[in-house]
């Protein structure tokens, strides 16, 4: 089968849509999808570099790239009762190095839900890694609650968008930062307040917040000193050792005052987002689609950092 892969580390040129890649093996317990689109997420452009090759993400190359796809169900395992061949399903591999940008792409069963009944195939890859990944990071590492103030720092891009959206539908008050260029895309999304960070800098703001979720990950939480209340949390998205030591805290129970979100693919947190798509209270943005012959295009797109919501791929 056809397959998008990579046979070495390095720029988005070595990116390949071949046709001799091994067609995936049913299990008792995993689902086959034959996929119509999937997105290009910041993490798939860090996996085709090399990053993680020697810790995380140690496949062999030559690799199959991507994280999150959407199709329909060509085959299920015989423990897998929830799906059917033909239903429309949306979903992340749980596999750290992906793999899932191909025709037919295996998953297990907790990575895959329903897609939203109201959104096309090619809308709806825009959803699982991102949109998953705001939700665990508001609701389990930021465990957000109605009324609480919130700064979103890179509210524009895939995940940013998707926070700003959920944290609304959570009761908070939002406060996002983004670039002058994209105000008014925050500000359609619902934010209460939107700062162009190039005249307000998140780290000079003069208030309080209860979370800061940075989604651009490059700042530390002592950058926020002034801006997080007593009992507030800083969660960001980026594994280094500022944030991992902090996880390691709050993970022992010692402080939960630093979070880092490393999300995992559930057909539970899935089904909330659905639910919430399909009444309006969050809708995808894509910026832009390519066909997968032109995944290289898709990840240079990604790879200059100002993409607005998500870029997507059709296959």
């Amino acid at each position: 089968m056809k397959a998008l892969i990579y046979k070495e580390f390095g720029p988005a040129d070595v990116l390949a849509w071949v046709d001799d890649w091994p067609y995936p093996e049913l299990r008792d317990d995993s689902i086959l999808v034959a996929v119509a689109a999937g997105s290009v997420n910041p993490k798939d452009v860090l996996l085709r570099k090399g990053k993680f090759s020697r810790t995380l993400a140690r496949d062999p190359l030559p690799r199959a790239s991507g994280l999150d796809v959407a199709g329909r169900v060509v085959a299920v395992g015989a423990r897998v009762s929830e799906f059917a061949v033909g239903d429309a399903v949306y979903g992340m591999t749980n596999h750290f190095a992906g793999g899932v940008h191909v025709e037919v792409a295996a998953f297990r069963r907790g990575e895959l839900q329903r897609a939203p009944s109201n959104l096309s195939l090619e809308t709806a890859a825009a959803v699982p890694l991102a949109a998953q990944t705001a939700l665990q990071a508001l609701r389990d590492c930021g465990s957000v609650s109605p009324g609480h103030r919130l700064l979103i720092n890179g509210a524009s891009g895939g995940v940013g968008h998707f926070a700003v959206q959920i944290a609304k539908a959570m009761g908070a008050e939002v406060h996002a930062a983004c670039g002058p260029a994209h105000v008014e895309f925050v500000e359609s999304l619902g934010a209460d307040t939107v700062y162009d960070y190039t005249r307000q800098p998140p780290t000079g703001l003069d208030r309080g917040f209860d979370v800061i979720f940075d989604v651009f990950g490059k700042l530390k939480k002592s950058a926020f000193a002034r801006q997080l209340e007593r009992h507030g949390v800083y969660v960001s998205t980026l594994p280094k050792p500022a944030t991992l030591s902090g996880e390691l805290l709050a993970r022992t129970g010692i402080s939960r005052r630093s979070r880092l979100i490393q999300v995992a693919s559930r057909a539970d947190d899935l089904e909330e987002l659905s639910q919430w798509i399909e009444t309006d209270k969050l809708r995808p943005h894509v910026e832009r689609t390519y066909p997968v012959q032109h995944a290289a295009d898709a990840h240079r797109h990604v790879e200059a950092r100002h993409t607005v919501g998500k870029v997507c791929l059709t296959f």
